[in-house]
């Protein structure tokens, strides 16, 4: 094949997984090259402009845990400029019984038990249930988030304070992540805080500050190039074919491949008959987290706040914020906007959006007049989380030199961005232990 190309790593997928693989080892002295098949990169890592809007394509913010996080810390070792804000003071406000109550920076989950409960016995046996699971022994993963609660208080807010933690994390409701799966989420939080940094330009500030170090560290990126096959001969993989917009026909020779396409796509381009039975089943087994956006446009503030507003008392609606408050530039001159993030509880997309929609116009009586203008399904092939909680796969594939990179592979008690920033510094250590930078023939 005349379009032959010979690298040491090839990452299929441009997403935070692949590009922070690829700044890694770039920065090793791997010779790198990332194959995207849509026209830009980041995936759902990125910004798009719509009206003058900044729609971002999946994440909102530069991890979750500000800098004390992984993300953060791993950006900052790589000498990532990205340049972010952080609401407040307060950083978040609760939605409860009509009134915003600013919530403190640490104590979070007790000041809310205290606000949603006049009972300080319930109080008292539900916190002791928390530092118990949190400092001694985290319930078993054979029951859910939401039975373990029942054993404690069948009181409605603090269930839906429960609940939202795992629909804002995660996607996914507390009935559906066991519970010793979002006890160890929760510790996560407890160490490291939840004070998230909101990017200038969204996501997109942050994969243009990781396209200008893969630049630098001459680590090529290739998008509307789609990954057709991954090659794999005796157990070991040797390179990928694929096709390039501008360039044709491609063969790749490589014995590190990072796939940041997702596992079950990742088993598709190699075949499922390279795997064992064991992998398969956990890879089939996988169930991606689902939820929503919508973007509402109007002429006049609802708040004079810059940070986050969480509900506990909607079924779909999680959290609502007016960005321009930070950064104007995410609506256009003279327009205000409202992002909204919510969940699904069916499959049923339109009727879904449609009760989130009238959640949303309950909570801001501003909405009645404003402008809709844009609406973002999260599932199935881009979701939230390619795997829930507690069910997802390591970072090595069955076979030799085939990574999964990307939330589908993250480590348990992380998730986002946080979770994909420690798996890729995994992978990215086991290929320096493995292979020396520039070793193949």
């Amino acid at each position: 094949m005349s379009n032959a190309r010979q690298v040491d790593v090839a990452i299929i997928g441009s997403g935070l997984g692949g590009m922070l693989c690829g700044a890694l080892l770039g920065k090793m002295g791997y010779k790198v090259l990332i194959l995207e098949k849509l026209g830009f990169p980041g995936g759902r890592y990125t910004t798009a402009e719509h009206r003058g809007f900044k729609i971002n394509t999946g994440s909102w913010a530069v991890g979750l845990h500000g800098q004390s996080g992984p993300l953060m810390q791993l950006l900052n070792s790589l000498g990532a400029k990205v340049e972010t804000k952080v609401p407040g003071p307060p950083h978040a406000k609760l939605r409860l019984r009509g009134e915003d109550v600013p919530l403190p920076q640490k104590g979070q989950l007790r000041m809310i038990i205290e606000a949603a409960s006049g009972d300080s016995r319930e109080q008292e046996r539900v916190m002791q249930a928390v530092r118990r699971s949190l400092r001694w022994q985290e319930p078993s993963d054979e029951i859910n988030c939401e039975e373990w609660l029942r054993q404690y208080t069948d009181n409605r807010l603090i269930h839906g304070q429960f609940n939202f933690f795992s629909r804002s994390m995660t996607g996914t409701h507390y009935y559906d992540i066991g519970a010793g799966g979002y006890f160890r989420l929760l510790r996560n939080f407890g160490k490291h805080g939840s004070l998230t940094a909101m990017p200038r330009n969204g996501s997109k500030t942050t994969t243009d500050a990781l396209l200008k170090l893969l630049k630098a560290w001459k680590v090529d990126v290739l998008c509307k190039t789609r990954v057709s096959k991954i090659l794999i001969e005796d157990g070991v993989v040797s390179g990928v074919l694929a096709d390039s917009e501008a360039g044709g026909a491609m063969e790749i020779s490589s014995t590190v491949i990072i796939s940041d396409a997702g596992p079950k796509e990742t088993v598709k381009l190699a075949g499922e008959a390279n795997f064992d039975y064991g992998y398969l089943r956990e890879v089939n087994s996988l169930i991606p987290s689902t939820a929503a956006v919508l973007v509402f446009s109007y002429d006049q503030p609802l708040m004079d706040y810059d940070g986050h507003i969480q509900f506990i008392e909607t079924e779909r609606l999680g959290t609502a914020w007016e960005p321009y408050h930070l950064w104007p530039e995410y609506a256009p001159a003279g327009k205000c906007c409202l992002y909204i993030y919510g969940t699904m509880k069916t499959d049923n997309t339109e009727r879904e959006l449609e009760l989130l929609i009238e959640e949303c116009k309950s909570n801001f009586l501003g909405l009645d007049k404003a402008e809709l203008v844009a609406s973002l399904v999260f599932k199935r092939d881009w979701p939230v989380l390619r795997a829930r909680p507690s069910h997802r796969v390591g970072v090595k594939t069955p076979v030799h030199g085939l990574y999964i990179a990307g939330d589908a592979a993250n480590p348990d008690g992380w998730t986002c961005g946080e979770g994909v920033a420690i798996s890729s510094r995994a992978i990215a250590e086991d290929v320096e232990s493995r292979l020396s930078p520039g070793s193949l023939p």
